[in-house]
């Protein structure tokens, strides 16, 4: 039809517009000339009935203006009564017949707004619906109308309208179902404009009156390709549910496996999906881990995320596998049921290395503590001693012993034990049948049946450890209880890693004895050869120089003695003899110090008294005073060197009229000794070191250190000490004194 097509529509809508205008302005003006014939000629009953035409038409045509448009007419209709006729009944019929000239204005208005609202709000959805809509009358078969959608669908320009049977092949066989109700939910084939079927489904039924119908359809083109892309990721997800690993179990929900994958059947043991279709999955738990289980689906049936965890599930056969759960919940949505994923991956590969680590990392600990331990130990016994220790305690044994075997020895010897192990041997030869059989092999070696071997010996289980050492074991290390039945595998490795990290801790440990047992030997032929090697170069540096130097001098004053004249010979002689004296001094200090290096340490008693009393006889010219306790000492014969060399070098140094005093102050268990001179004294930096080899005064008298450096060590060897000081203290150029201490001893009674 043709009025289907814009411009019609357009053109029939502008010819009805101005037919609707041209009406409205004709019976206005009738409407006018009428009443103006009907009031100049007096009739004043029938004239005013023909505004209502204008006003309908206005009211109908303009909703919204059509009362505005009714005053403007009430008001021209007013003003010719007021002016035709002043009759005061007259004016009020007027009144009252413009009060239902807005009557009808507003009544028309309403209706017609509400009409123009209801058919604008029908056409919208006629032109905007997803849907194809199409009108067409069942008499003629022709269509009416077509919106965008259907037009675009079948591929026709807008208000290109076939014929009903063009588009529909199939409504002639419809028609009578038609019309005796309405066709729904069809799915059929509709021709397009080009003839290429379009699927659609289809839904038709007659309007009231009977003379239209309206048809609407829905392209299933993109629906049936939606539904061939579910179908194909529908394929895809069950070829990798069935592919994957993970055991997927599909519950309704949680109390009845409804889907079960490849990897599921599997994993419990089944032939096929019908071996757990069915069951209630409670019952592939292990017992103690249902609980569990159920607190996993009551989180996920409650929505908070997926609840994840691990529990020992039941195989088919009743063995237990470990596996980590996690249930997801999907709610159910339109026509889709609740259900419940449960998500199921075997752990027993990591629960192997987990248990692989924790004994590795147990064993590590172990190590690490007998070797921290071994290592603070400097002495090996003492390592052996805190090893054996820490192993007994950390592994759980009653007792435990070490033997050890030293590079080239044929015997085993018991370093170490702990706790009570009974009689242990204190030596194993290596033909020894428990060496040969136990030890020798190199490996960890238990003996379950301890005490059915050996019985009375109250060892059930033992343990040899072996220590490698660097041709054959080192050693061994023995660990027995008396409750255990067994050593676990576990307990073997951290003993034979244990026995591997002391091998090289004990071969170090018995290299570093040999070496310090070597090197204590030659240290000590080194300083016995460097002592003996001083003491040949002191008696040759005496020999060859000191006594050289007083016998030259003697010869020198001898020689002067030959070619001096007879008057001067006494004092030539007495210098002479002086030299012999010093030459005697030497070598009897020489003799003292061969006393000291190769004499006894044995002392004994010896009184004071005769010892000072000899050097006084001895100096007959100087002058010596005594004075102090008869005291004695714990010494030797070699005492009187003392006072020989301490007077001796008070003459030496002080001259002949030198004074020498001696005192003697016995204390509780000690012996004071003071020998004071009047000579030149001894300068404070010198005291210090006056009794080292070598240290003479700054005066030119002959003295080669040696005197007071055998002075000293024989105070030492006695027990006692020496120093230098000044006769009247702090003046040093008064006079010297030399203080020394020996021990007291009680004179031998009987």
């Amino acid at each position: 039809m043709k009025e289907g097509h814009p411009e019609h529509h357009f053109s029939g809508a502008f010819t009805k517009e101005r037919l609707l205008v041209s009406g409205i302005a004709v019976s206005t003006l009738i409407a006018f000339g009428v009443t103006t014939f009907c009031l100049f000629t007096g009739i004043f009953i029938v004239f005013s009935h023909l505004f209502y035409i204008p006003i309908i038409l206005a009211a109908y045509r303009y909703p919204e203006r059509g009362v505005g448009f009714t005053g403007a007419l009430a008001a021209g209709y007013l003003a010719e009564v007021l002016f035709f006729s002043g009759n005061g009944l007259e004016i009020a019929n007027a009144l009252l017949r413009i009060a239902m000239f807005f009557v009808v204005a507003v009544v028309i208005s309403s209706l017609s707004g509400s009409l123009q609202a209801r058919e604008s709000r029908y056409r919208g959805i006629f032109e905007t619906s997803g849907a194809g809509i199409f009108l067409f009358s069942p008499d003629t078969g022709k269509i009416g109308e077509m919106n965008r959608e259907c037009s675009a669908m079948l591929g026709y320009a807008e208000g290109e309208v076939p014929e009903v049977s063009a588009i529909w092949p199939g409504y002639p066989g419809l028609a009578g179902a038609l019309e005796e109700g309405r066709v729904e939910g069809l799915d059929c084939s509709l021709a397009a404009r080009d003839g290429t079927p379009c699927p659609v489904l289809l839904s038709a039924s007659l309007l009231p009156g009977r003379r239209e119908g309206c048809v609407v359809v829905t392209g299933t083109a993109e629906l049936k390709r939606m539904e061939n892309r579910l179908r194909r990721s529908e394929e895809t997800l069950r070829v990798i549910l069935n592919t994957t690993d993970v055991g997927i179990l599909l519950t309704d929900p949680g109390k009845r496996i409804v889907e079960a994958n490849t990897a599921a059947v599997r994993l419990f043991g089944g032939a096929g999906r019908e071996d757990l279709v069915g069951r209630n999955p409670y019952d592939l738990i292990a017992g103690r881990d249902r609980e569990a289980a159920r607190a996993y689906r009551k989180l996920a049936l409650r929505g908070e995320g997926p609840a994840s965890g691990e529990c020992m599930f039941l195989r088919l056969d009743g063995t237990e596998w470990p596996a980590e759960i996690s249930i997801i919940r999907f709610a159910q949505d339109g026509a889709a049921p609740e259900r419940l994923v449960l998500s199921l991956r075997d752990i027993t590969e990591r629960r192997q290395a987990e248990e692989a680590m924790r004994e590795e990392y147990q064993r590590l600990s172990a190590v690490n503590e007998v070797v921290t331990a071994a290592t603070a130990s400097h002495r090996l016994k003492d390592l052996l001693r805190v090893s054996l220790a820490k192993i007994v305690a950390l592994l759980g044994f009653d007792h435990g012993a070490v033997y050890l075997m030293r590079p080239g020895s044929d015997t085993a010897v018991l370093c170490a034990r702990e706790g009570t192990s009974g009689t242990l041997p204190e030596v194993v030869r290596r033909d020894d049948p428990f060496y040969l059989d136990f030890v020798r092999a190199g490996a960890v070696h238990c003996i379950e049946d301890f005490s059915t071997r050996y019985p009375g010996s109250g060892i059930r289980v033992l343990a040899v450890v072996p220590i490698p050492g660097d041709d054959g074991p080192a050693g061994w290390i023995r660990v027995g209880s008396r409750v255990r039945e067994t050593i676990t595998r576990s307990e073997r490795g951290i003993l034979l890693a244990i026995g591997k990290e002391l091998g090289n801790t004990v071969v170090k440990g018995m290299l570093q004895e040999d070496l310090e047992a070597a090197l204590a030997s030659a240290n000590r032929y080194l300083e016995e050869a460097n002592a003996a090697a001083a003491e040949v170069n002191l008696y040759m540096d005496i020999l060859t120089h000191d006594i050289n130097n007083a016998n030259t001098i003697a010869m020198g004053y001898l020689q002067m003695y030959l070619e001096s004249p007879a008057e001067s010979d006494g004092a030539i002689v007495g210098k002479s003899l002086a030299a012999v004296y010093q030459s005697n001094e030497i070598i009897r200090n020489v003799l003292t110090l061969r006393k000291l290096k190769s004499g006894s340490d044995e002392l004994g008693p010896v009184q004071l008294e005769p010892v000072i009393r000899g050097i006084c006889s001895y100096h007959t010219d100087a002058r010596i005073a005594c004075n102090g306790a008869d005291a004695t000492v714990l010494a030797d014969d070699l005492i009187s060197e003392v006072f020989a060399n301490l007077v001796g070098n008070a003459i030496k140094f002080g001259g002949p009229t030198v004074e020498i005093t001696i005192s003697v102050e016995e204390g509780e268990d000690r012996v004071a000794v003071t020998v004071a001179d009047t000579g030149p004294g001894i300068p404070d930096d010198l005291k210090p070191r006056l009794f080292e080899r070598n240290q003479r005064g700054e005066t030119k008298k002959s003295g080669k250190g040696l005197g007071l450096y055998i002075v000293r060590m024989l105070v030492e060897r006695y027990g006692g000490s020496i120093r230098a000081g000044d006769r009247v203290p702090g003046h040093p150029e008064e006079g010297a004194a030399v203080t020394f201490t020996l021990p007291r001893c009680p004179p031998a009674t009987g």
